[in-house]
């Protein structure tokens, strides 16, 4: 388990009960040996692999150039303050791949792996929040991260991230983390995080899916159309029905009432649990394309 290599001998169920989509927790130095740390020419390899995924920015601030730059170009934008992030690093390295295996084992979810480059004394994004629980393995340099509990947007799912986040409404007290090469800081899903580099750093960022609640009515949608309650049709709203608005409506409320009774019944089968567990026992090639969860998340 990578989990239990990271954790050294802090329980894995206790991390799982107190901080696992909960609060941020850090440990230093058991990142060393989980995977090997990408110098410059793998981040070369990376980033000249056909289909990369590669995004600059600056102090919050996006490149404004086309396409993907040569490594060469990269280079002089990084020593230009600008951070280099390519997202999906796991599809283009074998190193990666097997520790995205790993983390999908323990976690039963979609995993992506973002490679960080940020020069010294530079950030890449300002305050933000992820969808995904994230796991920061710091390679190289040192780099101080500055985290916020979310009481604007707590538990953010993909299909409803705003596109203001409205970081300006929080009031949450600021935690402070530092990590120095083979450290490594779990952030929650939701948490506010911006992080400052003090030496160049070179960082993974290991992004978990982990499926939200609503993902259960995704599961039951199959189940409930073999049931004749969600099948009958709904009372017509056009012009053709000239009942009043308020009879509609009783309608309507009635029919909610009927169909909540019958998803509360599906609910309490002692057999849905274990139908659902079945259903997440995944493959490892379960993951999100190309880091575009963190494409919306993580927009500066």
């Amino acid at each position: 388990m990578v989990l239990t290599r990271l954790l050294g001998d802090f329980p894995a169920g206790r991390f799982l009960e107190e901080f696992y989509t909960r609060l941020p927790h850090s440990r230093p130095g058991a990142a060393k040996d989980v995977t090997t740390a990408p110098g410059w020419e793998r981040i070369r390899t990376l980033l000249e692999a056909p289909g990369a995924d590669v995004l600059l920015s600056r102090q919050g601030r996006l490149w404004d150039g086309r396409g993907i730059p040569s490594f060469d170009e990269a280079r002089r934008l990084h020593a230009e303050g600008y951070t280099i992030t390519i997202r999906g690093a796991e599809r283009h390295d074998p190193d990666l791949r097997r520790l995205a295996a790993e983390f999908h084992a323990d976690f039963r979810a979609p995993v992506n792996i973002h490679v960080a480059c940020t020069p010294s004394g530079g950030h890449g994004f300002g305050w933000h929040y992820d969808v995904e629980d994230v796991f920061i393995l710091q390679s190289a340099g040192t780099k101080e991260y500055s985290l916020r509990k979310n009481t604007v947007n707590p538990w953010p799912v993909l299909e409803s991230m705003p596109r203001d986040l409205r970081f300006e409404e929080e009031g949450s007290p600021v935690f402070t983390c530092r990590l120095e090469a083979g450290d490594w800081l779990y952030i929650p899903a939701g948490w506010w995080h911006v992080a400052k580099t003090e030496l160049e750093s070179i960082s993974l960022a290991v992004g978990l899916m982990t499926p939200p609640a609503v993902d259960v009515l995704r599961f039951l949608e199959p189940e409930l159309r073999r049931s004749v309650v969600w099948r009958q049709r709904l009372p017509v709203t056009g012009a053709a029905n000239s009942r009043p608005t308020e009879a509609l409506l009783e309608d309507y409320a009635r029919l909610f009432r009927d169909l909540g009774r019958d998803l509360a019944m599906a609910m309490s089968d002692p057999k849905l649990a274990r139908k659902y567990l079945e259903s997440r026992s995944g493959s490892p090639s379960e993951s999100t394309q190309g880091g575009g969860a963190w494409t919306t998340s993580r927009a500066p």
